[in-house]
């Protein structure tokens, strides 16, 4: 390493520990691999910890560095089905180092050319505490009903995706997708808690979170956004796709059958989500749209954009709300 560290690491371990939020945990992560890398290098990583998904480059050295995901991660797996857990895999050359998460491959850190046993050693105690730390600060955002992201985490993940990293690199033009926002509502659920208890409108919201989740890729945000009320921060490639994936969740949703409740239904509004405004202002549009789905049937999805509202009528509604 260019900088003098002691053999067990631990200031470095401090220093990632000291990390409160992933997005920090992950650029402390990458200062410390780029001093003690002398060539190119790579971590692949799936951020909701599971094997379920496909690990993306979370940072590279240089942008030419892509590998085959599919042909490494069979690697890994078939070497830790033989050999068991270790720490340094010799690639065509190059060296890998796995990160497993309770037995699953979450990721693994490629550095170009062979990486002397110490150093590797030390690499991978730091990819240890980098992810006990990431599932610390993971599992603390989670809500404790529904299983999803909570609402305090909401407001991070906007600002990450306006900030222009909500996107992996390495992604080919012809992929480039957009993000959108959607709020979705459960209808006449106070009629459920009424009916049928809180224990079974409990049961109704933890359906719905599980359905949720279900339709949805693990690259993308699910929340739990406050009472019966869910969020999501989804890629899709343009508003057409976007209203497809939301009327396929919504109509799971209604065919779906309910303990005691049997059928329910939801109401959708969503919109893109735009780097310009606050995540204030991207919540207002999409709960703009929701509440035009629940003011016109319910069980239904709403686009803001096809509300029509020009943007100095957007811009007084924004005045008015303080």
């Amino acid at each position: 390493m260019s900088t003098s560290y002691s053999p067990c690491g631990h200031e470095l371990t401090v220093q990632l520990l000291a990390q409160k939020s992933e997005s920090q945990l992950a650029q402390a992560l990458e200062h410390i691999v780029a001093d003690a890398c002398e060539t190119h290098y790579a971590f692949y990583f799936s951020k909701s910890l599971s094997a379920n998904e496909i690990p993306k480059p979370l940072f590279v050295s240089h942008r030419d560095v892509c590998l085959s995901i599919d042909s490494t991660t069979s690697v890994l797996n078939k070497t830790n089905k033989i050999e068991g857990d270790k720490h340094l895999i010799q690639h065509g050359g190059d060296s890998i180092i796995p990160l497993w998460h309770h037995t699953e491959l979450v990721g693994f850190l490629y550095v170009k050319g062979q990486l002397n046993f110490t150093l590797a050693t030390l690499l991978k105690h730091l990819l240890n505490v980098f992810i006990h730390q990431m599932a610390t600060l993971h599992f603390a955002r989670i809500d404790p009903l529904s299983q999803l992201l909570n609402r305090q985490t909401f407001d991070e993940k906007v600002i990450e995706i306006t900030n222009g990293e909500g996107f992996t690199v390495c992604r080919e033009a012809s992929d480039e997708r957009k993000w959108y926002l959607a709020m979705i509502d459960i209808d006449h659920f106070k009629q459920v808690n009424d009916n049928f208890g809180h224990v079974i409108g409990d049961e109704v919201i933890l359906l719905v979170a599980q359905i949720i989740k279900a339709n949805f890729r693990t690259e993308d945000y699910t929340f739990r956004y406050g009472g019966e009320e869910f969020s999501i921060l989804f890629q899709s490639f343009d508003d057409d796709a976007a209203l497809i994936a939301l009327e396929r969740l919504r109509e799971h949703i209604a065919t779906s059958r309910f303990p005691q409740v049997e059928h329910v239904s939801v109401s959708i509004g969503f919109t893109e989500v735009v780097d310009t405004l606050q995540v204030s202002e991207q919540v207002h549009k999409a709960d703009q749209a929701l509440y035009y789905s629940k003011d016109n049937g319910r069980n239904r999805v709403t686009n803001y954009l096809s509300l029509g509202l020009s943007e100095s009528h957007y811009e007084c509604a924004e005045i008015e709300l303080f």
